[in-house]
């Protein structure tokens, strides 16, 4: 009698070309809303961050009668920026009332200059580890981790204050076209065009973002303590 041979299943080239394709126009339909949804919360986390940075700084403001000197060292409107390190330093020192070690990697009492940004010592931000990034611009990790970042590692952030009291910050030339810039990533360029004098005016006494790195070096999208998004609508 003869055995009748078992017939295997399974897929044909063209059969597995179809699942492929499929697969290929799935992944680019959902791939970017995912992409979006992560970028989305990195945005709301350096803006939740940037936000209690500010709260504290009105909280120094409220104790010590003015802002941390570094802060106005520069004409109002001129952003100061944390990528500096005396300027990164002397922020910690201000809201933490501390200065990092990053040979003994503890903290130390204020002296020098430092001393000069919260006399007192006073502490009015602990500073989460989720505020800290590893920087490595050149090769090498910068204060071994401990530099102030955004969600995306970027140590870039800049901050600005009210100097004359009057709640208002009027944005440099030099901000306001980097600000400008950015923002032509995620709005139609007429639109940003047409709201820069609204954009120029910070109704607030205290400012922080980052803005998107065109550089390649980091992946940051623009972020911002105040509503920028109100002014960019459009029609």
């Amino acid at each position: 009698m003869n055995e009748k041979r078992k017939k295997t299943s399974g897929f044909t080239l063209i059969e597995l070309l179809v699942v492929i394709s499929i697969i290929g126009i799935l992944m680019g339909i959902v791939g970017p809303k995912v992409f979006d949804l992560l970028s989305g919360s990195k945005v709301t986390k350096t803006q939740s961050v940037f936000r209690a940075w500010v709260t504290q700084l009105y909280q120094y403001k409220e104790f010590y009668r003015y802002f941390p000197p570094f802060l106005l060292e520069e004409e109002e409107g001129v952003s100061v920026s944390l990528e500096d390190e005396e300027n990164h330093d002397a922020f910690i020192a201000a809201l933490r009332g501390m200065k990092w070690n990053s040979s003994s990697f503890s903290w130390e009492s204020l002296e020098g200059d430092l001393l000069v940004q919260n006399k007192k010592g006073r502490e009015f931000h602990s500073f989460g580890e989720d505020e800290f990034g590893y920087v490595d611009p050149e090769g090498e990790e910068a204060n071994n981790g401990r530099y102030l970042s955004d969600a995306w590692g970027n140590p870039k952030i800049r901050i600005l204050v009210d100097h004359d009291g009057d709640g208002l910050i009027r944005l440099s030339e030099q901000d306001l076209g980097d600000i400008v810039s950015a923002l032509k990533v995620d709005y139609d360029t007429e639109v940003v065009d047409a709201a820069r004098d609204k954009l120029q005016v910070i109704r607030d006494k205290v400012g922080i973002y980052v803005l998107f790195d065109d550089t390649g070096d980091w992946d940051t999208q623009n972020a911002f303590s105040w509503d920028v998004a109100k002014f960019l609508q459009g029609d």
